[in-house]
Parts: structure tokens; sequence; C-alpha cells
């Protein structure tokens, strides 16, 4: 049993999805996480395959590109490929404030609570989006 965990520890450190769903797999194999990883989009309400290590929220043509879910605490990188600057700020209780300049790449870090975070650029109040950390 101690050489099964230590298996699903070592396939966490180069795959970001098998730690979110090793809990949730019937089995602890090598080969078992390797399929969540391959799935592609998930099901509307599908917590399964919330990625726990980085994601990134693009900035193109004043518009935010949201992953779909991040996990609590994830490495969020934000790029700017717009000509303008931008932020992403949470619009309540986020904690988050990033201020990029025109084709900027900055990170912060996601809330620890799960939730739906409301995200705003304060240079453009028309740009708006929805952090979903769970």
């Amino acid at each position: 049993m101690v050489a099964a965990a230590l298996i699903g520890v070592t396939a966490c450190g180069s795959d970001a999805e098998p730690r979110a769903t090793a809990a949730a797999g019937a089995s602890s194999e090598a080969a078992a996480p390797a399929p969540p990883a391959a799935t592609g989009p998930t099901p509307a309400g599908s917590a399964d395959t919330v990625p726990t290590e980085g994601a990134t929220i693009t900035i193109a043509d004043f518009e935010y590109v949201m992953p779909e879910a991040i996990a609590p605490g994830t490495t969020v990188t934000v790029v700017n490929e717009d000509d303008a600057p931008h932020t992403v700020t949470a619009k309540d209780d986020g904690g988050f404030d990033v201020d990029l300049a025109a084709g900027e790449t900055a990170t912060f870090t996601a809330p620890d609570e799960a939730g739906e975070y409301a995200v705003i650029c304060v240079y453009h109040p028309a740009m708006s989006g929805t952090l979903v950390v769970g």
C-alpha cells in the first residue's frame, strides 16, 4: 500500500490532473491517472478535473478568456495580448488585483476558498468575467 501511495505522489509531480482525480479514481496504478488528463472539456458540474497546478487567463480583444475552473491556491498566469493596459481585479472579496501593461504577463495566487469570483478591469469597466475556484 505504501508503494502504491508513492507511485501516486510521483505521478502528481509531473502532471497536475492526477492529483485532483486520484482520490476519485478506483485505482492507484501508474496508468490510471492518464485518462482524466486527456478527457478534454469536462461535463457541467464535474469537479474531477479541476487543475491543481497553474492556470492561464488570457486577455485578448478586450475580453477575458478564463479557465473552466481551478483549484484553490492555484498559481494563475495572466497574459495580456492587447495593446492596452488591463487588470484582473476581484470585484468583491477575492484578494487579487493584477495590473498588466500592454503585452505583459504576470501571476497571482487564486483564493483559497472555493467559489465564483467576479473579475473586472479597472481601466475598462465593460470588461468582466468570472473566475471559478473549486
